[in-house]
């Protein structure tokens, strides 16, 4: 073997040689760069962590509240976003102000359906136009589930509160790279502050006693290159003035919304997740939450008493209406025991949130992980990582996407139960299986239960009047919406009936083809709760417990058809670009795709304004017979 010269040792040939990579390599200088910071991440988030100056919730314990009463701070909310909602609701209709009775204001709320990034943009398009034409400013609460959440989390964030600004931004973003593809990953870890805002929730989470699982990953690299931004005030060799990191913090933090809803100037975002409740089983270990990770087969295929909850997240608190317990936003995520946090950590951070709302289109995460693992030196967040890989490759098998959209064997994120032992028991006294004897919860995509964030918008002290709901996901032309919203109203005691059965034209080319179908109308009467339901997975089982919804309300369809009006011989639901599992979008596209949810919003509108104007009428004829009924009471008393 030839040795190596005395002036090979110089630092001279060093840098000849390091010049000579960095040309034919540019890349590899990057990931060496990326990799020795990595110790000294760790050791800077750490000590970061226990600073109250920069995360003043460390200071103080995360306490459970139990009862199905909205907490104060959201009681406070809808004080004041009643007064703003009536004066938003009489312009919308071409109303006089004095003329609206403000108890007679319906409450109104939006929902987004599930679907990647397609329902992302379709989210972002249908809300843009509701901002423009001021059906925004009536609404009370907006919910999503999968995509939709992305939507609601960049706009209540980054977005500053501007549908406009967020899909200009995402037309930058979403393209040309693959949010968990190597360029991706660079540009987010060699950012300033880029690897402590993406990889510091993980080091935190490992540090909490957590174990980090592939869908960790694919939060944080997918929420990260959505939010990233690159547009900042730049210095010299396009390095920002501003450390990324500083000027976002505050957008990974899900309570900032606050800056916007404490107020009552916006309606109160709600994003969602599930938690598959089984009453005969414990928690299988650190890593999976079953033994089984698909759904449809094991004890699962036959079990008639097991279900979905659904776990709610608003900037003020995450809980479940069924078990009646919350805790604070900035207090979830961390160890708790007999109703109290026992480590204090820094608030969760929002793409962590995300990864659990957004699992469904992680399906075709191969040979993307590889590239993580390879960006992350050994050690650095434990050998999950480095294994993750090698997993998600036999689970992936043959089958590809369709066994994902199926099976999901990616959905589950390690999470600390905060009803861990929550109910004291004597000396000697053990547990029952079940939520209060379980460390972690595992929370995944509500998409996997039902589409439509409608059981979140039925909590019976949220009041809902008019719902709307927008669906982008591919089967809007199967007519399955009745299956779905008799799932979800089953449990709360509702029941919808579709007012119109009208059918889409046979002619694709006709711009009429779709008229009346872009705004369906469902009246949702409240009564007795059915003893049992058909689940998402088609089976009878039995009707999952939820407390009651005891009023009458209406529900407004919105799905996502085609729109030739808009834009011709395209079909959202079959174009290859619009698929679910597509994260890669130009500007182009999110483009053809806004242009048809505004033209559908328009054609819907006028059933939404009549919606909204017979739930006024029905509220005030109730109102006066309230008051006559006291008149009555009054006169007889005297």
């Amino acid at each position: 073997m030839m040795g190596v010269s005395e002036d090979d040792k110089t630092p001279g040939f060093r840098h000849k040689v390091k010049s000579i990579i960095k040309e034919a390599f540019p890349e590899a200088i990057q990931d060496i760069r990326i990799m020795g910071g990595m110790t000294a991440l760790k050791t800077k988030v750490k000590k970061e962590m226990h600073d109250p100056k920069q995360f003043p919730e460390v200071e103080s314990i995360a306490v459970v509240r139990r009862g199905l009463e909205l907490c104060p701070d959201e009681q406070a909310f809808l004080a004041k976003r009643k007064t703003r909602a009536r004066d938003s609701f009489a312009k919308y209709l071409g109303l006089k102000s004095e003329d609206v009775h403000l108890e007679d204001v319906p409450t109104v709320s939006f929902g987004g359906r599930g679907g990647g990034f397609r329902a992302m943009i379709g989210c972002l398009g249908y809300c843009r136009e509701m901002q423009h034409a001021g059906l925004w400013d009536c609404l009370t609460y907006v919910s999503g589930v999968s995509g939709s959440c992305w939507s609601l989390a960049a706009y209540y964030t980054f977005g500053r509160a501007s549908f406009d600004h967020v899909i200009d931004h995402c037309k930058r973003r979403l393209s040309p790279y693959h949010p968990l593809s190597g360029d991706a990953i660079r540009k987010l870890l060699s950012s300033p502050g880029g690897a402590r805002i993406t990889l510091g929730p993980l080091i935190q989470k490992s540090k909490s006693g957590l174990q980090t699982v592939a869908m960790d990953l694919y939060a944080v690299f997918t929420t990260g290159w959505i939010f990233f931004q690159d547009d900042l005030e730049l210095g010299q060799e396009g390095v920002a003035k501003t450390e990324v990191a500083g000027a976002q913090r505050s957008w990974y933090r899900w309570s900032s919304a606050r800056e916007y809803i404490d107020s009552g100037a916006q309606p109160l975002p709600i994003m969602t997740a599930i938690r598959h409740e089984r009453p005969w089983k414990d928690w299988s270990d650190d890593e999976h939450p079953f033994d089984e990770a698909d759904h449809n087969q094991g004890d699962h295929a036959s079990a008639k008493d097991a279900w979905f909850q659904w776990y709610e997240m608003t900037p003020y608190e995450v809980g479940c209406d069924e078990i009646e317990a919350w805790v604070p936003t900035w207090g979830f995520g961390r160890p708790f025991d007999q109703g109290r946090s026992t480590m204090q950590l820094p608030e969760q951070s929002l793409a962590l949130l995300l990864g659990l709302c957004t699992s469904a289109p992680a399906g075709p995460l191969t040979s993307y992980l590889s590239t993580i693992s390879r960006n992350l030196p050994p050690g650095f967040l434990g050998s999950s990582i480095h294994s993750v890989a090698g997993r998600i490759s036999r689970l992936w098998g043959k089958q590809g996407t369709e066994e994902f959209q199926e099976h999901h064997p990616l959905h589950a994120c390690n999470e600390h139960n905060y009803m861990y032992h929550y109910t004291p028991v004597g000396p000697g006294q053990g547990r029952s299986p079940g939520l209060e004897n379980s460390p972690r919860i595992h929370l995944i995509d509500s998409g996997m239960d039902n589409n439509c964030p409608t059981y979140v918008l039925l909590h019976p002290n949220r009041q809902a009047d008019v719902i709307i709901n927008m669906d982008a996901s591919s089967d809007v032309q199967n007519d399955t919406f009745q299956e779905r919203v008799d799932q979800i109203g089953s449990r709360r005691g509702v029941k919808f009936v579709r007012r119109h059965d009208s059918k889409p034209g046979d002619d694709p080319k006709d711009p009429n083809r779709f008229n009346g179908l872009y705004a369906q109308v469902y009246d949702g009467k409240a009564g007795k709760r059915s003893p049992t339901v058909t689940d998402s997975y088609g089976r009878q089982v039995s009707t999952p417990p939820a407390p009651m919804y005891t009023k009458d309300c209406t529900m407004i369809y919105m799905p996502l058809l085609p729109n030739e009006k808009a834009v011709p011989d395209f079909d959202p639901s079959t174009a290859k670009f619009s698929g679910s599992y597509n994260l890669v979008w130009t500007a182009e596209q999110i483009e053809t795709l806004v242009k048809v949810c505004v033209q559908n919003f328009q054609d819907g509108q006028g059933t939404i304004k009549g919606a909204m104007y017979a739930s006024w009428q029905r509220k005030k004829a109730e109102r006066h017979a309230r008051e006559a009924a006291q008149s009555d009471q009054n006169g007889h008393e005297a």
